[in-house]
């Protein structure tokens, strides 16, 4: 009896260490991916100034645009990639503890990540339930 108590115990301890290192890595994730999306807003904008200055100027050359896409265009991949690494972990989580992701993390195939506080949200909704930031 008392060995299969401490069995359970030691049981519930690693799949608290599993969830817990789970948590940080789900989180530093969505921290990065925040901050490529804010990377990509602000490159967004500075081609569109920089467009637009040139257009003022009638200097109009799509060549000195095309860097700013590409590195748009860098950044959506990293977060492509961010977000796979996401899901690996989750399956590798659903196969040791014996969960589904959605069961573990409260996100789904239909989530977003909040780029100001990285909470997952359901798609369909327009603003953060954490921190009210718009999502869309």
């Amino acid at each position: 009896m008392a060995l299969d108590f401490k069995q359970g115990i030691s049981k519930q301890i690693t799949k608290l260490n599993m969830k817990t290192s789970t948590f940080l890595e789900e989180n530093k994730i969505k921290t990065y991916i925040g901050t490529l999306e804010n990377d990509i807003q602000d490159l967004k904008v500075r081609a569109g100034e920089l467009g637009y200055q040139m257009w003022k100027s009638g200097n109009f050359d799509t060549k000195q645009l095309i860097p700013l896409y590409e590195e748009v265009s860098a950044k959506e991949i990293q977060i492509q990639e961010q977000e796979q690494q996401m899901k690996e972990i989750l399956a590798k989580n659903q196969q040791v503890l014996g969960q589904t992701a959605e069961s573990y993390s409260g996100a789904s195939e239909s989530s977003v990540f909040c780029p100001k506080c990285g909470s997952s949200c359901p798609a369909n909704v327009n603003f953060c339930k954490k921190c009210g930031n718009k999502l869309h």
